[in-house]
């Protein structure tokens, strides 16, 4: 099959000029007397010119409508009237630069030349002339009107790349205070050539209010000044009151005396790369708060309600962990057609004739726009459909994967409410959501924005807390149960707040994970407890050597220099590192137990001492721990309290002391609070104990009076009554316990 070839077709006397350019210049001679007809074209086919003639005005224009010449000469023979609309008439069709014409006379009659001027003529010459002069005078209008094609040529050409690349121009005279906005600038914002005024104060008001000073700061930097070039992305607002996203990029012009006279540039729509996700294919955030800033005060009497769905996956990094990066891919793109499904086919929604719209609005989180709904129980309904349609098993390729939603509402509101406000009360309710247990919805209220204005504040005081060296430390002792001595401390953190007392862990240990400071505020224990224990030797009074105990977050043990900054330390301490020990959950054991047990045992053979704190939660470190380098596990404080009234609490304790032994380890109960707690503990063959039995946790100064009581008065036991102690293998305690704590 033939295919035809492609055209591409500027103007018509842009094609003329590309066919002529090595042809002849045509020139159309209009004269009533054939004798000076002939004679003039005579001259002119003498000098290389194809020569065309007409005897009236009327076989003029046909010859002009069939075959227009490069020039026309036009005598005066004729009637005033018939070359004067014979002027008008081309003018009507070709302008000056595209068709020159030049009125031969034998009158030099100033008045003539000024009606054929205003008529349209090129030129005027009277005769008699030289032959030098009319051929001079052909030549200079064939010239000019060259250039005038060939730059019309170069326009249209340029026109027509431009069109093709979607890019509008616009120039800035600063002197003059002109500006050129070309016609595709103008269509980039809706508006045809003659609907948008080039004017400076059309142009700046077309701009994002936010986004002109960014601009002028743009191209006042340092960079662009010295380069004379500027690049920025700004918000331009379209014909139907949307903003678009532009790409801005041109040059600027200086005078002599280094001041900015000009500036002229380009501008690219780059809106769907600014407002789509790209992995989805939905609005991103900045469109989302676009099309809900449009309707979130509408009336609603009028509008219907509008609400807001802030989406959160649950169980999203299990499958991006275990499967992989690409496999989260594709189920973030699943569950984004999986919710356009839901809303496409909700009852509700059909019924209402309401509107919705999806945007990702980040990682695995996706926020959902309703409006024209008649009540609160319609949104409800349509997270609950949500939740229904999540929790079904999803295909990823070939593997069936389960995963869950949260999901916070939140609703128009008041004018002071702005678009970031509403999607900050979803999102406040999905983390109310997700702590009810997940795979369900709740309703943001003000209860829940007290609660997260304090959460916010706690955050901001933390972090000024860290600057302002407000975290301290107190010591707990740990005494060996066998002579009631104490043998060590365990360093534990306060918080000294400047509007209220001394506040624990327990209320700001979960801030500082979440703001990333862990680390940051574990050095900072580790340095000011080292500084500490390296006075405890001398208070001793000749006992065996203290001990300090300091907790380790649990990613600790794998983040990149932290056995670095531990020896930097000891080294400017100066303390022996017999004298130290780390302690860690069992959650470290799950992230990567081999290289955090790589980096214990450097540890151990340095000399500290490693335990594992809270021991008996966590049942998945068991099947690790015969493999780790380990001196010590402390039994979690939920254990010894219920020791004396629960029997099944008693096996645990029981079996976690056989592991211990069958290990080699040390044993210490934490919060032993009575004495039969301790008693029954040590019957048990439990090591080391601490707790308010034997002491509060005090504060460093404080350390050295306790030592002297506990010197002058130990803990004294009870002889330990005849019990089997007998260890069983390693493998069968390991059993044991883990049958244990499941049942528990």
């Amino acid at each position: 099959m033939n295919q035809r070839p492609l055209i591409l077709q500027l103007s018509a006397e842009n094609r003329r000029l590309s066919e002529r350019q090595t042809a002849q210049a045509s020139i159309l001679v209009v004269d009533q007397n054939h004798i000076t007809r002939d004679t003039i074209s005579r001259l002119l086919a003498d000098n290389g010119y194809s020569v065309q003639t007409a005897e009236s005005g009327d076989a003029a224009l046909d010859r002009l409508s069939n075959s227009p010449p490069d020039l026309m000469l036009l005598t005066v023979n004729l009637p005033e009237q018939d070359w004067l609309n014979v002027l008008r008439t081309i003018r009507q069709q070709h302008s000056e630069l595209q068709l020159p014409v030049m009125l031969v006379t034998a009158d030099d009659e100033p008045q003539q030349g000024v009606r054929a001027f205003r008529a349209g003529a090129s030129d005027f010459l009277a005769r008699p002339f030289a032959d030098e002069i009319l051929l001079a005078r052909v030549s200079l209008h064939l010239q000019h009107r060259r250039a005038y094609a060939e730059l019309q040529h170069s326009r249209d050409h340029y026109a027509f790349a431009t069109q093709g690349a979607q890019i509008g121009l616009w120039d800035l005279d600063i002197v003059r205070q002109k500006l050129f906005l070309s016609s595709h600038w103008k269509d980039l914002l809706g508006f045809a050539e003659d609907e948008l005024d080039s004017t400076i104060p059309i142009w700046l008001d077309r701009m994002h209010p936010d986004d002109r000073n960014s601009f002028i700061e743009v191209i006042s930097t340092s960079d662009s000044l010295n380069s004379a070039r500027f690049d920025c992305e700004l918000r331009m607002r379209h014909r139907n009151d949307s903003y678009r996203w532009m790409h801005c990029s041109g040059r600027m012009q200086f005078d002599a005396d280094g001041n900015l006279v000009r500036l002229a540039g380009s501008l690219v729509d780059v809106t769907e790369g600014k407002v789509r996700d790209v992995l989805t294919g939905l609005p991103n955030r900045l469109l989302f708060e676009e099309q809900l800033s449009k309707v979130l005060h509408l009336n609603h009497d009028e509008y219907g309600l509008n609400a807001v769905l802030f989406l959160d996956l649950d169980d999203f990094k299990r499958i991006n962990d275990n499967y992989g990066h690409d496999a989260g891919d594709l189920l973030l793109c699943t569950v984004a057609r999986k919710l356009e499904g839901c809303l496409r086919g909700s009852d509700v929604i059909a019924r209402q004739k309401s509107c919705w719209s999806i945007a990702r609005h980040g990682g695995d989180e996706f926020t959902i726009l309703l409006h024209q709904l008649a009540s609160r129980a319609d949104v409800e309904h349509i997270a609950d459909r949500i939740i229904v349609a999540l929790a079904e098993p999803l295909l990823l390729g070939t593997r069936e994967v389960r995963i869950g939603v949260s999901i916070g509402i939140a609703f128009g509101g008041p004018e002071s409410k702005t678009s970031a406000d509403t999607i900050r009360e979803a999102d406040t309710a999905m983390y109310y959501a997700k702590a009810s247990g997940r795979c369900r919805y709740c309703i943001f209220d003000r209860e829940m924005q007290a609660t997260a204005t304090a959460k916010l504040d706690l955050e901001n005081d933390l972090r000024q807390a860290l600057h302002r060296d407000e975290f301290f430390l107190v010591y707990q002792p740990i005494v060996r149960l066998s002579s009631g001595r104490i043998e060590g401390f365990e360093a534990l953190c306060r918080w000294r707040h400047p509007r209220q007392e001394n506040i624990g862990p327990d209320i700001f240990l979960a801030s500082i994970q979440s703001l990333g400071l862990t680390s940051r505020l574990g050095r900072a224990i580790f340095d000011q407890a080292c500084e500490d224990a390296i006075t405890w030797p001398e208070l001793a009074c000749g006992d065996p050597k203290l001990t300090v105990t300091v907790n380790c977050a649990a990613e600790a043990f794998t983040e990149p220099g932290f056995k670095n900054d531990l020896l930097l330390t000891m080294t400017r301490v100066g303390i022996d590192p017999h004298t130290l020990r780390l302690e860690v959950t069992e959650a470290a054991l799950l992230g990567k137990p081999e290289q955090t047990r790589v980096v214990m045992n450097e540890l151990r053979d340095l000399g500290i001492r490693i335990g594992i704190d809270d021991f008996g939660i966590g049942v998945s470190s068991l099947a690790f721990l015969h493999r780790l380098p380990l001196d010590l596990l402390k039994i979690d404080q939920s254990f010894v309290h219920k020791i004396l009234n629960c029997s099944e609490t008693r096996d645990i304790v029981r079996t976690i002391i056989n592991l211990a032994q069958n290990l080699n380890l040390d044993v210490v109960a934490e919060g032993v609070e009575t004495v039969a707690q301790r008693d029954l503990l040590y019957d048990m063959g439990c090591s080391h104990a601490q707790g308010y039995l034997y002491s509060q946790p005090v504060a460093g100064p404080e350390i050295e009076g306790l030592l002297a009581s506990n010197q002058k008065s130990p803990s004294i036991l009870r002889t330990r009554t005849n019990s089997n102690h007998e260890a069983s293998r390693l493998e069968t305690s390991l059993q044991d316990l883990d049958n244990l704590l499941r049942q528990h």
